[in-house]
């Protein structure tokens, strides 16, 4: 891996003043020595979030976040330190070089630079008479015109090399092209994964290209999406879609709506919906939760409407829930998806039925249908989900260490007051609340 030398990072540091950097992004305010403003990782009404320029650093009274300009950036623009460094050694004119400590020190930057070439081609092909159909199909769908530019949606023509042409000549090694997942090989030589495809670019959170989503056009292909693998750029389970462009919306907010699909975030977006996220190829997983939860402290899940729909909406909440985001749930109308349901209905719809959400707890009991179970199936269920949420093991015992206490008072509470549960309060204070007491009273 490449390094970037310790004397060109102290240098950048002695470079770069903590205000001026800070100051692009919070709008500050000087009282005495320091200057105060409204704390850009957490909502807030009063400025509680102060810079110190003699010490060259910041610090929030009220989430407790602190550091100096490197953490700052890389906290606020979700970066690498590296990546850090480099955002202000181009604002303060120094030159980054970097020490090679293998023969692929310039694995990342090639990286970049293959995904560049690949998102012009694919918007290109859009836009040309090729790409007509999907073009059309797009619009049709509800997106606009400037919707599909600003998100740079493209197509992948239905060629073996379309891609593998656009790339050859530029320097590029075999094992970039084989790390950056847009190729396959076989021993007949290297082919464009892509073909047939309407193309949907996932970014870094600095808005690099990473990685794709392709939904198959005018194809036979069994596969509907075709997304990338895992490459050194890419982990499907740390990227979101789409967050490059709603994070400070999030943050702002403090919460996120969190669909499953590119078209869902996309609809929602362009009704004026700022605060959207969508899912890049996976399953939501811890990781997902930990990122997301630096920005919102509760999550609307809007996924599917179908039965896969439903059990996926109860694994992800569960996942927010262990990582203490709160997680509602905005019921989908049976057999409908976010962007056929705004389509049809309208953003106000979705508005109102997200007014409207209900509590993880509540959803599951709800599609559970708890209040026709028998006693021993309600305890069943109570089981599944104090297990779900990782407060107890496969062997029935309770394990409430690391689980956030006020995600474990809102649950008991619910517990309680559940309406579903209103008949069967008493079986669920003896089964569940009392071994809460010593953690949330």
């Amino acid at each position: 891996m490449s390094q970037i030398p310790q004397d060109i990072i102290e240098r950048v540091r002695d470079s770069a003043d903590i205000v001026d950097v800070v100051s692009q992004y919070v709008d500050l305010k000087q009282r005495g020595p320091n200057f105060f403003g409204l704390c850009p990782f957490h909502n807030e009404k009063t400025p509680s979030f102060s810079v110190a320029p003699a010490k060259q650093i910041y610090y929030c009274f009220g989430c407790n976040s602190g550091g100096n300009a490197f953490s700052f950036l890389m906290d606020y623009q979700q970066i690498s330190f590296p990546d850090a460094v480099k955002v202000l050694g181009d604002r303060y004119n120094i030159p980054i070089s970097l020490e090679r400590s293998d023969g692929d020190s310039e694995l990342y930057s090639s990286l970049y630079k293959l995904h560049e070439i690949a998102v012009q081609l694919y918007q290109d092909n859009l836009f040309s008479k090729s790409g007509q159909k999907a073009l059309s199909y797009l619009k049709d769908r509800g997106l606009n015109e400037d919707m599909i530019k600003q998100f740079k949606i493209g197509f992948a023509e239905d060629s073996w090399d379309q891609l593998v042409k656009k790339c050859k000549g530029r320097g590029f090694t075999r094992s970039q092209i084989v790390q950056s997942g847009l190729f396959s090989q076989s021993d007949k030589g290297t082919f464009d994964r892509f073909r047939s495809r309407i193309m949907f670019p996932v970014f870094h959170p600095s808005g690099k290209p990473i990685a794709f989503g392709g939904r198959i056009f005018e194809s036979d292909d069994p596969a509907k999406y075709l997304n990338s693998p895992e490459t050194p750029l890419y982990r499907k389970s740390e990227v979101f879609y789409g967050l490059h462009k709603t994070r400070d919306s999030i943050r702002k907010f403090s919460t996120a709506i969190l669909v499953e699909g590119y078209t869902d975030f996309l609809q929602l977006v362009q009704l004026g919906i700022p605060n959207v996220v969508a899912l890049s190829g996976t399953a939501l997983g811890i990781n997902h939760a930990n990122q997301i939860r630096k920005f919102a402290s509760k999550v609307y899940l809007a996924y599917d409407g179908d039965d896969a729909g439903v059990n996926a909406t109860l694994r992800a909440g569960y996942v927010l829930f262990q990582a203490g985001v709160e997680p509602l749930v905005i019921p989908m109308p049976n057999d409908k998806d976010p962007d056929d349901w705004v389509r049809e209905e309208g953003v106000s719809a979705f508005q109102e039925a997200m007014g409207s959400s209900m509590s993880l707890l509540l959803f599951h009991l709800q599609k559970k249908d708890v209040k026709n179970l028998s006693a021993t199936d309600r305890s069943r269920t109570v089981k599944e989900i104090l297990k779900e949420g990782g407060m107890m093991d496969e062997k029935g015992k309770l394990k409430l260490k690391g689980v956030s206490p006020k995600m474990l008072k809102r649950m008991k509470q619910e517990f309680v007051e559940c309406p579903v549960l209103k008949d069967e309060i008493h079986f669920i204070q003896c089964f569940v609340c009392t071994n809460f007491q010593s953690r949330v009273m």
